[in-house]
């Protein structure tokens, strides 16, 4: 079931920088699991910012705040399409994953993409089991795996269905950000009138 909470929204350049923090927010095993190799922050600022926005996809589940608290990088290529996922510590288990893989698998189906894999190592379990659920093909090879999914071919119904989740990821990130911005404005108003209770 996809709550509001979990429905993934496309990323798009003006977001570079709210992925970074996302990225840098991940301790070094984590990082570990996800890039396959240790990372150090300017790694993760240079991997960031080489991502094209507009060829590649990317998506992520906000918090209430519009903290990236999972996201999904397809990197597209002349083969196919290599997925990479992460989640923040904390919010594990409550099916981010599984609905940022089946945004990411949503959007390269109705682009044409014939195939998406994943490159990890071995011991990412939790990639490991997105992937055996989906339906993937697995390929050990000792300390890495890979994994590969063949597409369907896009349907009326899937870009229907893309269309209605992107309508709803947009509209809950407006309210968010309206939201965010009463807060703010609240706060910068609320100081002049404490002060003026304090001198009556």
């Amino acid at each position: 079931m996809t709550t509001t909470m979990s429905i993934p929204a496309r990323l798009r350049e003006n977001d570079r920088s709210a992925l970074e923090a996302h990225f840098l927010a991940l301790d070094g095993e984590d990082r570990r699991l996800r890039f396959g190799a240790s990372i150090s922050d300017e790694g993760v600022r240079v991997y960031v910012a080489r991502i094209d926005f507009e060829r590649d996809g990317l998506f992520a589940v906000h918090d209430e705040e519009l903290k990236v608290l999972a996201a999904v990088h397809v990197a597209v290529g002349a083969g196919g399409a290599e997925m990479g996922l992460s989640v923040l510590p904390g919010h594990r288990g409550q099916g981010l994953g599984n609905a940022l893989f089946t945004r990411a698998v949503m959007h390269l189906r109705n682009r044409g993409e014939p195939k998406v894999f994943v490159h990890c190592i071995t011991e990412n379990a939790a990639m490991m089991h997105l992937a055996l659920k989906h339906g993937m093909r697995i390929v050990n090879e000792g300390s890495e795996t890979d994994a590969y999914l063949v597409l369907e071919p896009a349907t009326p119904q899937s870009i229907l269905n893309e269309w209605v989740q992107d309508s709803s990821a947009d509209a809950v990130r407006g309210v968010r950000k309206n939201t965010h911005l009463t807060r703010s404005l609240l706060a910068l108003f609320a100081v002049p009138r404490v002060l003026t209770s304090r001198k009556g």
